[in-house]
């Protein structure tokens, strides 16, 4: 029964230490997570952690964070909901984008490895936080797929992507503006398309 509430404020610390001057401090918070959450059953909450984890150490060991989504996979996709859904795909597309060797003028990035692999998984992220209007994670979606596209030289799609992250940045910091518990209108151009 107590499990629960220790492994939502280690998660949350793993969460603000994430968005921090340093992320590597999330580290400890989502492992203490990720132990709890399945030592106890929590399968929820074992998908949080997972995603919390993966995303602190996708700059550091971007193979060990890819191995650990591929094994939370299914607890993440049948117990976590649509933002971790989107969140695990965003994070595959990192992990993919990180194990890349340094980038050299002489010899870039395959870009059908690129377009075969990482392309279609962050599109997918990018889809599924449009669908939730989370618009900071559409934009910071939208910005991997930018310098993707820029790598494999589509330049047209690079900059359709580059617009897509402004208004999604626009998006985000009007949603931060709005009051809390403000409601948006219905009658806004985008509300009920979504």
């Amino acid at each position: 029964g107590g499990s629960a509430p220790q492994v939502v404020c280690l998660l949350a610390q793993a969460k603000a230490h994430s968005l921090g001057a340093a992320p590597i401090n999330a580290l400890m918070p989502a492992l203490g997570a990720m132990a709890l959450s399945e030592g106890r059953g929590l399968r929820a909450h074992a998908a949080a952690a997972a995603l919390a984890l993966a995303g602190a150490q996708v700059e550091l060991d971007p193979p060990a964070a890819l191995s650990l989504l591929h094994r939370h996979r299914a607890h993440v996709m049948h117990a976590g909901c649509a933002h971790q859904t989107a969140a695990y795909q965003l994070l595959i597309g990192r992990c993919r984008l990180a194990a890349l060797p340094p980038y050299k003028k002489s010899s870039p990035p395959s870009a059908q490895a690129l377009q075969a692999h990482t392309l279609p998984t962050l599109e997918e992220a990018l889809r599924g936080f449009g669908r939730l209007r989370a618009h900071a994670d559409a934009a910071e979606t939208a910005y991997y797929i930018s310098r993707v596209l820029h790598s494999i030289g589509d330049i047209p799609g690079r900059d359709a992507a580059a617009t897509l992250f402004v208004a999604a940045e626009e998006a985000a910091v009007q949603a931060a503006a709005r009051p809390a518990g403000a409601l948006v209108r219905f009658a806004d151009p985008g509300v009920l398309e979504a």
